[in-house]
């Protein structure tokens, strides 16, 4: 290599090492900013659990025969009277069975507390609680709209392990849903139903009600908490007679209002062979879709079943507020005309899954079998069914089928399970859902 190249490659080997050092040098100034920066946002998490862990309680339920807990939560004041809010399914035995339950508080500092029930809001999973002894600090319900991705602090005591924060994210109120919640990228746990979760500045947007884990979980909107508040705070319950009347007056509003949305909406549609068929309700609805094919493929069974997947928690074992349909239309390949009679007669006597409920909370399924005639002319076999709510005067549970008679080696069923609905709604919203089974070519 002659001098002169040597001095060439050298002068660039410089004015390469030269720029890589004033990369580095960049690199080092930006990743220490960024670093800095993540720094400070992982310091506002423990800065937030400081600031507002005092306002958080730990609830208890307690059997007053034994002593003994039966149920743990988690609740937060939002005033200085000492009003706490948390969720319905946290206190619910107390609701149910205030002979046998009380509830208690136990503040961050370890201290307990006794605690009333002042109301609750059974529909959106709310309860509204009194301590006997103010925390003097409390928080504040924000039922403003936040943009999606702000970060949130939830917090709760899961397991029963200790006063715990989580950080995550805000992504909306969930779509397609019957009853409105807030979607939380974060971990909610069993135990920290009912704490709050919050933006930086302590304003609570949402109360913890569930989780699908994998950091999915699911608020309550601060806005129901408002109304709760508004509504209760100067009307403490009394009684157990008070609590289920309570009960009662929510559950019967919520689901008028419910039968007067299903009653106005839409229901389109589509088209089974020579049926047509209900569809698509409304957008809360999600429905799913099977192809079953029987033994040695003598018949099909093509099944559609759509569900409003937000039920109404009563109880460890008993709900309400369920809305779902579906159908299944049957066809026979190569059965003789009895055999596919007594296969669609078995198809048809498969029961709906319907709301749980023990004995104590629901009397006997009592049903009426008619033959119709739809105004097409197309003959359907009609079952309606209806059994009561023992302590809920007025709310029953129906199942309402229909099956079609006009061939022999086909036929179409379908079905609308109504949980806690009056006996009028049931009536009215299954001569909708059933009115919209007819023959296609009419």
């Amino acid at each position: 290599m002659s001098l002169k190249t040597y001095t060439f490659v050298l002068h660039g080997l410089r004015t390469h090492l030269n720029t890589l050092l004033a990369l580095f040098a960049s690199c080092v100034l930006l990743c220490g900013f960024s670093a800095s920066a993540a720094e400070t946002a992982l310091a506002d998490t423990p800065q937030v659990f400081r600031q507002y862990k005092d306002a958080v309680v730990q609830i208890r339920i307690m059997d007053k025969r034994s002593n003994n807990r039966t149920a743990l939560g988690t609740g937060f004041a939002v005033d200085d009277a000492g009003h706490v809010i948390s969720n319905f399914h946290v206190i619910s035995e107390v609701v149910w069975h205030p002979e046998s339950f009380r509830a208690e508080a136990v503040r961050a500092n370890g201290s307990v507390v006794p605690l009333a029930i002042s109301g609750f809001d059974v529909v959106h999973d709310l309860s509204l609680l009194k301590l006997a002894t103010p925390l003097g600090t409390h928080l504040t319900l924000d039922a403003g709209p936040l943009d999606k991705g702000t970060t949130l602090y939830s917090f709760g005591i899961p397991l029963d392990l200790d006063f715990t924060i989580v950080r995550g994210l805000y992504n909306g109120l969930l779509p397609k849903s019957l009853r409105e919640q807030i979607h939380f990228t974060g971990a909610i746990n069993p135990g920290m139903s009912g704490g709050p979760t919050m933006t930086e500045a302590g304003r609570v947007i949402g109360i913890n009600v569930a989780t699908s884990g994998n950091d999915v979980g699911f608020l309550v909107p601060a806005r129901y908490a408002v109304a709760l508040l508004q509504q209760r705070a100067n009307a403490p319950i009394n009684s157990a007679a008070q609590m289920l009347k309570l009960m009662d007056t929510q559950l019967v509003a919520e689901q008028n209002a419910l039968a007067t949305r299903l009653l106005a909406a839409p229901l389109t549609t589509d088209t089974l062979d020579h049926y047509r068929t209900p569809r698509d309700w409304s957008d809360f609805f999600r429905c799913w879709s099977n192809e079953e094919h029987g033994e040695e493929k003598r018949y099909t069974s093509l099944t559609m079943v759509c569900g409003s997947q937000s039920n109404i928690f009563l109880t460890e074992d008993y709900e309400t507020g369920t809305v779902h349909y579906s159908r299944s239309y049957v066809q026979g390949k190569g059965l003789s005309d009895l055999q596919f009679a007594h296969l669609y007669g078995s198809q048809l006597g498969v029961g709906p899954r319907v709301p749980d409920a023990t004995r104590e909370d629901v009397g006997n399924f009592a049903c009426n079998t008619s033959f119709v005639r739809q105004p097409d002319g197309l003959p359907l076999k009609y079952i309606f069914c209806l059994r009561a709510h023992r302590k809920l005067p007025g709310l029953f549970d129906a199942v309402i089928m229909s099956a079609t008679l006009d061939q022999t080696q086909s036929g179409l069923i379908n079905r609308l399970v109504l949980g806690g609905v009056s006996y009028d709604n049931a009536v009215r919203l299954g001569r909708k859902f059933l009115g919209a089974v007819t023959w296609s070519n009419h």
